[in-house]
């Protein structure tokens, strides 16, 4: 059969059953067989929506999907959005179109190395150039996309390669299976001995926690343990915020005032899943001093990267933390932090103000009429900027899989393609929450959202400014230049954008109207933008180190 066709039922029998996509002269060969198969295909309007659209199908559900583009600026266009992935451990199977092979390497109209260009960003990429490899190089593919640490793989197809006649059974194909690491059980017991000997432990819950579906046993391991549970921005949701040992998350920009002072009083961290990037550790000498580490990680370069633990363990979150949590049980055991029983009224004392009344509406007060009207099944997206440091200072989620920001890359455009991936993957309803800078990045995919009937909810904070490039202008350098955005709450309206994608739009200025208009937006059952004008002046906090991050009071 058709190298194509081979594909597409490989693909099939992987599992996939979603693919974002645009069809091109370069791919046009696989996507005659697109067309064929029982695979939910979604038109995008840019390459790289494609792939943030896919990443948030599998950051929403756990599930795999496929992005697809043809050759040369369709492809480059992917380059971001797998960046966005690799560094948040999201696998995608990305499949490029390419020039004809006799072509490879003499300037062909769109013939780019993309497999090379790719190749830092992704966690696997290839370029097939005989048609026989087919087969093993997408079941390899997938198999490394899945296992171990996640990442994208990147596959380029020249078109002569699609359309070439391979041996092919599809009966005989069998995907790859591959070895989840278990723990030692003697790292498990030293790992117990360590927190059994400590006076103020905490664990850190990162984002491989998520990936590993282990929220819920790490929650009954802290539970048994009885210590404080602090989430990386990546976990948000892995805990509910209101869990009796809920800590929030500390760092320099979306962690909390009570994540950074649990963290700074504790002598040992648990970190499992995790892999202390800057924006949680800010200063590491401070982020260190006085405390010993256990990094709990699939990957091993990940331990000792950052910070060397005194222990680290390589194996699978979710394998460890049963074993942990057996061993303790054995052993019954049960720390008693002095803080533990503070947590609660300390969650309270040390929230940050939502509740402004003032006019123009100060941002946090949109993070807190957000908590107050959706519900916890509600998937929330976000991107990059000061918005983004908001969100994940302020927005309370309950639930694993239902806050996917881009967290390592900060990528602009993100949200909104991102929201329409996840509420694909899970038909729950998806907010995507962004700046109006952001926004313009990749509006056009309200366009995907309206034509396939999905009622994405887009909640600009519009505060006329590149807010956070401004603040740090403002506190690293003394200037301000070329952040002022004041059109967009003037001559830009964005109320016209959202109807010309026919979609529902709605320009707020008074906080009190806020409810009514995320109302009138999911009664309208299209696709909506909700632009809330706010005060162009607010900063969020931030900081260099744990103990030196700079709050705002207005």
């Amino acid at each position: 059969m058709k190298a194509s066709e081979a594909i597409v039922k490989m693909m099939e029998m992987e599992g996939i059953t979603d693919a974002f996509g645009i069809p091109g002269a370069g791919i046009n060969g696989l996507y005659k067989y697109m067309a064929q198969a029982n695979i939910r295909h979604y038109c995008h309007r840019h390459e790289e929506a494609c792939v943030h659209a896919a990443g948030a199908y599998f950051r929403a559900s756990g599930r795999m999907a496929a992005a697809l583009c043809t050759s040369g600026p369709g492809a480059t266009n992917f380059v971001t959005g797998i960046y966005t992935c690799n560094i948040d451990s999201i696998p995608v199977l990305a499949i490029t179109g390419q020039a004809v092979r006799a072509q490879l390497g003499k300037d062909a109209f769109q013939c780019v190395d993309i497999a090379k260009i790719c190749e830092p960003v992704a966690k696997k990429t290839y370029c097939i150039v005989d048609p026989e490899e087919v087969p093993v190089v997408f079941s390899e593919a997938i198999r490394i996309a899945k296992e171990g640490k996640p990442g994208p793989v990147l596959i380029d197809l020249p078109l002569d390669v699609q359309n070439a006649e391979i041996d092919f059974e599809p009966s005989a194909y069998q995907p790859q299976s591959f070895q989840i690491p278990s723990p030692n059980p003697e790292e498990i017991a030293t790992a117990l001995d360590m927190i059994q000997a400590a006076k103020s432990p905490v664990m850190i819950m990162g984002g491989g926690v998520i990936l590993a579906e282990a929220a819920e046993e790490c929650v009954r391991l802290a539970e048994q343990l009885n210590i404080p549970v602090i989430t990386t921005y990546m976990a948000k949701g892995g805990i509910p915020a209101g869990h009796p040992l809920n800590a929030g998350h500390c760092g320099i920009q979306v962690g909390q005032p009570i994540g950074n002072k649990v963290f700074l009083q504790s002598d040992l961290v648990l970190g499992i899943g995790c892999r202390f990037s800057d924006r949680h550790t800010g200063n590491l000498d401070t982020y260190v001093k006085g405390r010993k580490f256990i990094h709990i990680n699939i990957a091993e370069q990940e331990i000792g990267k950052i910070l060397m633990p005194e222990l680290g363990i390589v194996a699978d979150a979710k394998l460890t933390i049963e074993a942990m949590l057996n061993e303790a049980k054995t052993r019954n055991i049960s720390i008693s932090p002095q803080i533990v029983p503070q947590l609660p009224a300390l969650r309270k004392e040390l929230a940050r103000k939502v509740d402004y009344d003032c006019k123009p509406i100060n941002p946090h007060r949109v993070f807190g009429e957000l908590n107050q009207f959706f519900g916890d099944e509600t998937i929330f997206t976000t991107g990059c900027g000061i918005t983004q440091i908001w969100s994940g200072q302020l927005q309370d989620i309950n639930l694993p899989r239902r806050y996917l920001p881009s967290g390592g890359s900060g990528t602009l455009g993100y949200d909104i393609p991102a929201a329409f991936g996840a509420s694909i993957a899970t038909g729950k309803r998806a907010v995507a929450v962004m700046g109006d800078f952001g926004f313009t990045f990749h509006v056009q995919e309200l366009a995907v959202c309206a034509k396939n009937h999905i009622p994405v909810i887009v909640v600009i904070v519009n505060n006329a400014y590149l807010g956070l490039i401004r603040q740090n202008q403002k506190g690293a350098y003394g200037y301000e230049y070329a952040v002022e955005m004041s059109e967009n709450q003037g001559m830009v309206d964005y109320v016209k954008v959202a109807e010309g994608f026919a979609c529902y739009g709605e320009r707020v200025f008074d906080p009190a109207d806020i409810p009514a208009a995320l109302q009138r937006a999911v009664d309208s059952g299209k696709p909506a933008v909700i632009d809330i004008i706010c005060d162009p002046q607010v900063d969020c906090s931030i900081g260099t180190s744990l103990d030196n991050v700079k709050e705002f009071v207005y």
